[in-house]
């Protein structure tokens, strides 16, 4: 192989790593993209009643403290 050859299948070698990083972040994006919608659909959701019953359960049963602020 002559110089060229070689300096040729080193751009090509290049040229794919580069086709393959932006197609990983570009993937990568899309499903950064597809958490947040899931995401954004779940916290806009109500709180189930019966979960806020726990909820209520757990804070009588919990000592309280004079430190606590909530």
């Amino acid at each position: 192989m002559n110089q060229d050859s070689l300096t040729g299948m080193e751009k090509n070698g290049r040229n794919n790593s580069v086709k393959s990083d932006l197609g990983s972040k570009r993937r990568t994006q899309r499903i950064g993209e597809q958490l947040r919608r899931v995401y954004d659909e779940v916290a806009q959701e109500d709180v189930p009643d019966e979960f806020l019953r726990l909820l209520e359960e757990a804070d009588k049963a919990r000592p309280s403290s004079t430190s606590d602020k909530s």
